[in-house]
């Protein structure tokens, strides 16, 4: 199935058709809004919902790259075709996709299909024809005369189907998600992931993707979207306030386990990181470095620690704060 040429952005949006879906995902979004707002560290609580990713070095990557477009956004730096670079550049820098040009637009034509098939399910657009597509996609992403949900819905569509980089393009669509409803002012902080409700529903989201541009289905399209914002939102908040019961459980469990003024440091660490190294927690924890040593050894014998990978050579052992992923994953 191949791109859809010339067919970006869809006619006028018939905005009665989605009018509901708009309404449920705009409040389903404020109230997750509003309990972020009301906690005093709410990247304690909302870390946790983005290390479902089983590498914890792409789960870094992906915040640092993150972090750093947030930084430079507030700064008064647009959300442009050289930010996305730079946000791509910091997301492939290591591990899986490093070696396929970070930071460049693929010059070859690119193909998606189930890893390791062998199997093609869709062209994506040309290496000549991408120039035109990512500055109308760009032109779609800064129009406020639409709502920012609905922009935002056929930006992460489109995108998709251009399929920029020759690697990544998943993970940098669902961050540009995040940061277009941050900057439309939909949500306070660009805190919000939508990457669990499509994995669980990823056969109807490939579908439906397929669907535009083989059916020009942008309706269709528009109806999971904001379907999936809104039951995200509720799914996330949902799991924060669990997330918010388990950190209230833990605080005196760590203060009677390490026994010492540095407990909560060492816990809110762990919250913020719950899939972590070793080295990171001792140099990042604000804790003296015997001290980090000793909580590590003592939680992972008594348990709320468990290991991930074990140590090989220069390669540092990894852990995982097991009661908080086991919150996460429900």
């Amino acid at each position: 199935m191949p791109y859809h040429l010339g067919q970006f952005p869809p006619g006028a949006p018939n905005y009665a058709r989605w009018m509901q879906g708009l309404l449920d995902a705009t409040a389903a979004l404020a109230r997750h809004d509003q309990m972020l707002r009301g906690l005093h560290n709410s990247e304690l609580f909302v870390a946790p919902l983005r290390e479902l990713r089983s590498d914890a070095v792409e789960t870094a990557l992906y915040r640092r790259a993150m972090n750093t477009a947030q930084a430079m956004m507030q700064e008064g730096r647009p959300l442009s075709e050289s930010l996305l670079k730079s946000m791509h550049r910091q997301l492939l820098s290591f591990g899986r996709g490093a070696g396929k040009s970070p930071g460049a637009y693929k010059h070859e034509q690119n193909y998606v299909g189930e890893r390791g098939s062998g199997q093609v399910s869709f062209v994506p657009v040309a290496p000549e024809h991408l120039p035109g597509g990512m500055q109308a996609l760009f032109r779609l992403m800064d129009d406020e005369t639409m709502p920012v949900l609905l922009r935002t819905a056929l930006a992460h569509a489109e995108f998709e189907a251009l399929h920029p980089f020759e690697d990544g393009n998943g993970r940098l669509g669902r961050m540009l998600i995040t940061l277009m409803l941050w900057r439309g002012r939909a949500i306070a902080e660009p805190h919000f992931c939508i990457s669990r409700y499509l994995e669980d529903h990823k056969d109807e989201y490939v579908q439906r993707l397929r669907n535009v541009s083989a059916q020009g289905d942008w309706d269709g399209w528009c109806a999971f979207f904001l379907e999936a914002v809104a039951r995200q939102a509720e799914a996330n908040l949902a799991a924060a306030q669990g997330i918010r019961d388990l950190y209230e459980e833990m605080k005196p469990r760590f203060a009677d386990v390490l026994a010492s003024r540095h407990a909560v440091a060492a816990l809110d660490y762990l919250f913020a990181n719950p899939v972590s190294s070793n080295s990171r927690f001792i140099r990042n924890a604000g804790i003296p470095g015997q001290t980090a040593a000793r909580f590590s050894r003592v939680l992972l014998q008594q348990g709320p620690l468990e290991t991930v990978r074990e140590p090989a050579g220069q390669r540092p052992a990894i852990y995982r704060f097991e009661p908080l992923m086991r919150k996460v994953r429900v």
